[in-house]
């Protein structure tokens, strides 16, 4: 079986060699067959030029978008880009920032080999400053009041079967992603898996974690209680 990943990047020149080549040991000990998906999401520094050298290696390609598609953008681009070459049989999304370490992979990749239809990081520890905190907890609390059962819905990466995946019709190009996945797993009664997970600080570049996340979280918790297209393209937010 094999595991694709759509890594969204935007500005994380700083960041990008030292992810990928954790992303590739990793894989590689665990004995996992892998494709790498670099998506360019607008960026503005020299993330483009970067990614185009890493894809010469192998089982590492790049795609690059004229402008900034949002969070939710950049993954699907990655993920569009993947199933016109035939998808994997597992597939997802890992944050280009390192924050999670990618040796949570393999077990949530288990999971999905041993029937799971999603399978997912839990941050249960985060050593971030006090405006992400605050956010994830507001994100956290309303989850809570929605009947949300999933912990930690916008923790990442998450990987789904490919026919998870294709039923789902994933749309948010937003950081709306994460939970549209989530939500829709739940209300389809799908099996969700979640491990425990650390994020840590950011070694470089700049989070784009801004407080008007909040105000996109509550429109577009408007949007799916009224049943409404995610389409929305918000910027590279993710909580």
């Amino acid at each position: 079986m094999r595991l694709g990943l759509s890594i969204p990047l935007y500005n994380e020149e700083a960041l990008i060699p030292q992810v990928v080549a954790a992303l590739q040991s990793t894989l590689d000990d665990a004995k996992i067959e892998y494709t790498l998906v670099l998506v360019d999401n607008g960026s503005t520094d020299g993330t483009a030029k970067i990614i185009d050298e890493l894809a010469r290696g192998d089982n590492v390609e790049a795609i690059h978008l004229p402008k900034n598609a949002g969070y939710g953008g950049g993954i699907l681009a990655g993920l569009d880009h993947m199933r016109r070459e035939g998808l994997p049989n597992v597939v997802g999304w890992y944050w280009g920032d390192g924050q999670v370490s990618p040796e949570i992979l393999p077990p949530l990749f288990r999971a999905i080999v041993e029937g799971a239809d999603m399978a997912k990081a839990h941050r249960t520890k985060r050593q971030e400053g006090l405006n992400r905190r605050l956010i994830a907890k507001t994100y956290a609390a309303v989850m809570r009041i929605l009947g949300v059962q999933t912990p930690d819905v916008n923790g990442c990466p998450k990987l789904l079967s490919t026919a998870t995946f294709e039923v789902l019709q994933l749309s948010s190009k937003d950081w709306f992603l994460d939970a549209e996945a989530v939500l829709g797993a739940e209300k389809m009664g799908l099996n969700i898996v979640s491990c425990p997970a650390t994020m840590e600080r950011r070694e470089g570049g700049a989070s784009k974690v801004k407080i008007r996340t909040l105000i996109e979280f509550f429109w577009n918790i408007l949007r799916w209680k009224l049943g409404l297209q995610h389409t929305t393209q918000g910027a590279n937010h993710r909580p």
